[in-house]
């Protein structure tokens, strides 16, 4: 079963990181489960950790997208 259109909206970022981080992100892409390109993979690095912040509850969960049929889950 295919998904739906995506209801949120993209919003460019673009920044410059150090050799070292670029390492970083080019061991992720080794890995293959961050992309294939080092913004593929601070993007993906990016997500996951602001997961693990909200499932830490560091952070609150984004609000739910207008139109969306994602199930709200209990606490957020």
């Amino acid at each position: 079963m295919g998904r739906g259109p995506n209801l949120v909206k993209p919003l460019e970022i673009t920044f410059t990181v150090n050799e070292q981080t670029g390492w970083y992100l080019d061991r992720l892409i080794e890995m293959g489960v961050y992309g294939n390109t080092r913004p593929e993979a601070a993007r993906t690095a990016l997500y996951d950790h602001c997961k693990l912040l909200v499932a830490q509850e560091k952070m609150k969960m984004a609000p739910a997208v207008e139109g969306s049929a994602a199930v709200r889950v209990a606490g957020s």
